[in-house]
C-alpha cells in the first residue's frame, strides 16, 4: 500500500458521505436521475488516444479500459485529461511521469474524510491505493 503524501500535486477532495471516491467526486447526471460514472483521470497520447484512465471507483487501466467518452468518442472526466507524448506501451509510472511535472513527488490526487485522514490516494506512479 502507498503512504500518502503530505498534500497533493493536483487536488484533493473531501468525501463527506459516502466516505468514498463516490463521496467526494459525485457522479450523478444534471437531473440527479443516475450515475454518469465518469472516469476521474485520462491520459491521452499524441492524437488523441486514451493510454490509460483512472475509472469511477479510482482504479488505474493501463492499457485504457472502457474509458468514458462522449458520442464523438472525445474523454470525459470528472478531474481531467491530461497529455503524455508517450505511447501504448509506456509503463503506468512513465506515463504518470510524463503527464505530471512533478519533481516532488506529490500525490496526483488525494481523499480525505472527515477526520483528516487519507483513505485514497493515487501516488505520482499512477499506483491507488484505498476506496
Amino acid at each position: 500500500m502507498s503512504v500518502a503524501t503530505p498534500t497533493a500535486m493536483y487536488t484533493i477532495n473531501f468525501a463527506i458521505n459516502p466516505l468514498t471516491i463516490a463521496g467526494a467526486w459525485p457522479q450523478v447526471t444534471p437531473n440527479g436521475v443516475a450515475p454518469q460514472n465518469l472516469d476521474l483521470i485520462q491520459i491521452v497520447g499524441f492524437g488523441g488516444p486514451i493510454l490509460l484512465n483512472v475509472d469511477s471507483a479510482g482504479v488505474v487501466h493501463n492499457p485504457a479500459v472502457n474509458p468514458t467518452t462522449s458520442a464523438g468518442g472525445i474523454g470525459q472526466t470528472r478531474i481531467g485529461q491530461f497529455q503524455s507524448r508517450l505511447t501504448s506501451s509506456a509503463t503506468t509510472a512513465q506515463l504518470f511521469a510524463d503527464a505530471f511535472s512533478n519533481p516532488s513527488n506529490l500525490d496526483i490526487i488525494q481523499v480525505i474524510n472527515e477526520g483528516g485522514n487519507v483513505h485514497y490516494n493515487l501516488n505520482f506512479q499512477g499506483v491507488a491505493a484505498g476506496s
